[in-house]
Formats: C-alpha cells, sequence, structure tokens
C-alpha cells in the first residue's frame, strides 16, 4: 500500500481515541464531583508530569505507524504468528500509560474527606501562667524580647505534648484565664500569638494571684497536674505564701522559667514608643530576678529552669511534664483528613500486572 497512512494505522487510531476519550471523559466526571466535594491535593505540583503524556502519544503513534506500514508492505509477516501483535502492542502501551498516570496522582497525594482513627493520649492538665508586664518588652535575648521569646518557647512546648489539656493565664497586677484547660492546640497558639503586654493596664507582677487562677481552672480529677510559670521576676508583688502550700497539697508541679538576662536591657515606654525614664532622669534598666523566681519554685517543691537563650533546650521539661503522664492514658477518636493515595497505588499495581501478563498468554495461545 501506498497511502501516506496505512489502513491499519487509521483503524487502531480511531479505537484508541474512541477508548482513550471515554476513559478521559470518566476521569473528569470523577475529578469534577470530588473537586465540588473538598478533595484536595496535598503535592499538586506533581501534576505537573501530566504535560509529558503529549509526547508519550506521539512516541507511541509514531512506533505504532512504523509497525503497520511494516505489516501491510510485508503481508507474509502476518502469517508467522504475528495476528495479535497490533493488539498486544496497543494494550501494553493503554496499561503502561496507565501505570504512569496512577504514579502521578499517587504522588500528588489526594486527600478527600476526613476518618476517625484511635490515638492514644497522654492525659493531664498543664496551665501555663504567662507574665505580660511592660518588663516583659525588654529586649535582652539576643535581639528578641522576653516576651516573643516566651511565646515561641510555648509554642515549643504546645506542639511536642501528646494529649494533656492547657490552658493559659495572663498576669501583670492583674490576672485572668485566657483559656482554660484543653486539648485544641492549635486555638491555644493563635492565642498566643495575639498576646501583648497592652492586655492588661495596671503594672506590676502579681505571682501569686496567677497561680491562684491557676489552680482554680483545675478539674477536680487525680489527674497529673502542672503549672508552667513564665516570669522575670521583676517588680513582684507581697506573696501569699498558701497558695504555695496549696500547690504541694494537691501534688502540682510548678515549673518556675525565669526569663531574661543578669545585664538586662532598657525597659520601653510604651506609652510613647521611647525608652523608660525613672523620677531622677535615669534609665530603667530591667534584669531578671533568679533568686526570687527560684525562691518560688523552692516554695512549691517544684523545679526551676533560667531563660537567657532565644532557643533553649527544653527536653529535660518536656520529659518531667510526660513523666508525670506516665500511667495515665486515654484512647481519643481523632477525625483526620483522609488521604486516597492507595486507590491510584492499587490502580496502578492492577495494570502492571496485566501488562507483565500480556506476553505470557500469547505464549499460551502459540
Amino acid at each position: 500500500m501506498n497511502k501516506r497512512f496505512p489502513h491499519t494505522f487509521i483503524n487502531w487510531f480511531k479505537v484508541f481515541w474512541t477508548v482513550e476519550l471515554l476513559s478521559i471523559i470518566l476521569v473528569l466526571i470523577g475529578y469534577q464531583y470530588l473537586d465540588k466535594n473538598g478533595m484536595i491535593f496535598k503535592n499538586p505540583e506533581a501534576l505537573y508530569l501530566l504535560f509529558l503524556f503529549p509526547f508519550l502519544y506521539l512516541l507511541f503513534f509514531k512506533r505504532l505507524y512504523d509497525q503497520t506500514q511494516l505489516f501491510e508492505n510485508s503481508p507474509q509477516l502476518l502469517t508467522t504468528g504475528n495476528k495479535s501483535y497490533l493488539r498486544v502492542f496497543n494494550l501494553k502501551f493503554i496499561f503502561l500509560k496507565n501505570i504512569f498516570f496512577s504514579l502521578i496522582i499517587a504522588l500528588s497525594n489526594p486527600i478527600y474527606g476526613t476518618k476517625k482513627v484511635d490515638v492514644i493520649s497522654k492525659d493531664g492538665e498543664i496551665m501555663i501562667c504567662l507574665d505580660i508586664s511592660n518588663s516583659m518588652n525588654v529586649k535582652d535575648i539576643g535581639d528578641e524580647s522576653r516576651l516573643e521569646v516566651s511565646k515561641r518557647i510555648l509554642n515549643s512546648i504546645i506542639n511536642k505534648l501528646v494529649g494533656q489539656k492547657v490552658g493559659i493565664c495572663l498576669f501583670a497586677a492583674d490576672g485572668f484565664v485566657q483559656i482554660p484547660p484543653t486539648r485544641d492546640y492549635q486555638s491555644i497558639k493563635v492565642l498566643l500569638s495575639d498576646v501583648e503586654t497592652t492586655y492588661l493596664s495596671r503594672q506590676g507582677t502579681n505571682i501569686a494571684e496567677a497561680l491562684k487562677l491557676a489552680m482554680g481552672s483545675f478539674s477536680k480529677g487525680k489527674l497529673p497536674k502542672s503549672i508552667l510559670l513564665i516570669t522575670d521576676g521583676e517588680n513582684h508583688m507581697t506573696q501569699n505564701a498558701s497558695i504555695y502550700e496549696l500547690i504541694k497539697k494537691n501534688k502540682v508541679l510548678l515549673i518556675a522559667m525565669g526569663i531574661g538576662s543578669e545585664t538586662g536591657g532598657p525597659v520601653p515606654d510604651i506609652s510613647n514608643s521611647t525608652l523608660k525614664f525613672d523620677q531622677n532622669g535615669k534609665l530603667v534598666i530591667s534584669k531578671l530576678n533568679a533568686e526570687f523566681v527560684q525562691k518560688l519554685a523552692d516554695q512549691s517543691k517544684g523545679k526551676f529552669m533560667r531563660i537567657d537563650s532565644a532557643y533553649p533546650n527544653l527536653s529535660s521539661l518536656l520529659t518531667e511534664i510526660n513523666l508525670r503522664s506516665k500511667g495515665y492514658f486515654r484512647n481519643l477518636k481523632v477525625e483526620v483528613k483522609q488521604s486516597l493515595v492507595e486507590y491510584p497505588v492499587y490502580f496502578g499495581f492492577v495494570f502492571f500486572i496485566l501488562f507483565l501478563i500480556i506476553p505470557v498468554l500469547k505464549l499460551f495461545k502459540k
């Protein structure tokens, strides 16, 4: 045959694109349905690999054209057991193409809906008492303020907890419970990010009041309870010793974290965005009162930790908290986003098996 395109090639071209277009339509319908119902791709950049398909088709049709032209120019070849060659050739490409397509979808990690999973969670309650007096604005830990470092430390601790409830109490001369103990870590971190020293107008450091509020926020059960106190100990008010006796009596672990440096730094005047001066015109310098914070821990048989680094090692603190929850476990039903990655993997595996079986079936047919 001297035609530009062999008759057999035209026939296979029509059959192939009929099947291919039907497949594409079904895939698009499925995608539209899932997309409208909240499906997302965790790694959408992997879908760019689909742009390789036009090149695969070109290579396939070039090879198919060569094969059909060979058989039409040499009809005797069809009598030597090659009658099913073109059918097998087309099927192998379809299977190989579907394997490649499945791998791309699997790499993109489609996520659709949620599922409930069992999570072993440690039980316990932790109240964070965070000093937000004006001295916490002092930048004596690198180029960051004590409050900025405190918030980062607390975020790091929360990220490494395994189910304990966490609450927040903010204090200066007064105090208030910003959020009671909860397992909604994301909400806690969002609230922490917005904390500023302007939340409370009356200045001072009333630690006893903060601890009293924290103790009142705990549940009545016998779960392990801890208080994380972060303060620089500056301008502290008269302490009520009874709160420390109450902490000891209820076996609550107080971890007193003294934040700041020994040299200290100038206190900013938040009212006019300048530095603060005393009545004699001297610059007000704030230093960590480590002895006072240490005394707080000793009074309640707790732990003291000095924070004078922007990125302190918190491993011992986390170990202390988690050890207190030893033996207190609970099974939680947690809803998590459901990954569909296994389905394209199974789909691709089926076509891989078919790709391997076709030559074997051909041998049996002979």
